[in-house]
């Protein structure tokens, strides 16, 4: 079955018109699909009780018909959910066309009815929560565009930032997954709040820096003008004002607020792969993602070393490891097969 067709079954079910040989179509879809588990999506639980009574009695209404007389045997109509899933009991059956279900269908009947129930209730859940508009950035790539509401953003390097459909309409809040730079348009009404990682950023006018990759513990959050409010899911970190920058922790759940440099955090904007005193752990992490490739450490302890380095980022990955030889005393071997780079040399305590 197609899912057109299976799309027009679950609403002729839903809405209580579908026909005794287009239930048998279900119940033969759900015999060869054989599915055993569903994930229930309404956020209500009394929601789940409510429609599993009235499946419990559209069943047993059901086993009736099914071990009735040939003669007798009829196939009661499926009731309608309405879409509030207020109205628990279940519509009297009403009499339709004679015809029999086999005894795998009437086994199958129970199940059959909490999976076509509980698609119907995550289109609705889909209707009513629309999917979120995401916006994704290659490695080696700087991408910059403006959200409905007029704020400009700048996304880094293999990052990933997501927002409602309905975005400054009602709340203005914007998902990251890495590096972004974010110069909001002003709304004292709907507050700017950017999720990241463990941190929730939340502002209504200024320029600012939000860095949280997954695959790293730490989290930062720079200001380059105005105010934000940076918090976790419990409490408020801190009010970060202009050149301070809030490092949270996500293995110790610790956080430090610091002065910066604004210039050198908004150097990745403008073209630079700069580093003011990194560990060599963050900086190749940051040039693995922009060149998409893995840096693997010879001796972990290499990674500690610190180390200032300010590159256009217009340079080839040959020349950037040209550059690092020459400026670091590190060795570089690479793998072009499995796209990794062997760091040896010098170790840091």
């Amino acid at each position: 079955m197609d899912q057109d067709r299976l799309d027009e079954l679950i609403d002729k079910y839903a809405s209580g018109t579908i026909s005794p040989e287009e239930f048998k179509e279900l119940l033969d879809w759900y015999h060869s699909a054989e599915i055993s588990t569903v994930e229930w999506p309404a956020a209500n639980p009394e929601e789940k009780d409510q429609l599993k009574a009235r499946m419990l009695l559209r069943l047993q209404t059901q086993i009736r018909a099914a071990s009735a007389p040939p003669a007798t045997r009829v196939t009661p109509a499926a009731p309608a959910i309405p879409a509030t899933l207020e109205n628990p009991a279940a519509p009297a059956p009403t009499p339709g066309k004679i015809f029999p279900l086999r005894p795998w269908q009437v086994a199958a009947a129970a199940c059959l009815l909490l999976i076509i129930s509980s698609i119907w209730l995550a289109r609705q859940s889909r209707q009513s929560n629309p999917a979120l508009v995401e916006r994704r950035n290659p490695a080696g790539k700087i991408q910059t565009f403006r959200l409905p509401d007029g704020t400009q953003v700048w996304l880094n390097a293999v990052s990933t930032i997501r927002y409602s459909p309905n975005f400054g309409r009602s709340s203005r809040e914007v998902y990251l997954d890495g590096e972004g730079y974010f110069d909001v348009t002003k709304d004292d009404t709907h507050p700017f709040i950017v999720h990241s990682g463990p941190l929730i950023t939340t502002v209504l006018g200024t320029r600012f820096d939000v860095k949280a990759f997954r695959t790293e513990a730490l989290a930062e959050v720079s200001v380059i003008s105005g105010k934000v409010k940076v918090g976790d899911s419990t409490r408020v970190l801190d009010v970060l004002t202009a050149a301070r920058q809030l490092k949270a922790d996500a293995r110790t759940g610790k956080s430090t607020t610091v002065t910066i440099d604004t210039t050198e955090i908004v150097g990745w904007r403008q073209g630079r792969l700069q580093f003011s005193g990194q560990t060599m752990e963050e900086i190749a992490a940051s040039l693995g993602r922009w060149y998409n490739v893995q840096f693997v450490f010879a001796k972990p302890s290499m990674g500690h070393c610190r180390y200032y380095l300010n590159f256009e980022n217009t340079i080839s990955l040959q020349q950037m490891l040209t550059a690092l030889k020459e400026t670091t005393d590190l060795n570089f071997q690479q793998d072009t097969t499995r796209h990794t780079i062997t760091i040896s040399g010098k170790a840091c305590n």
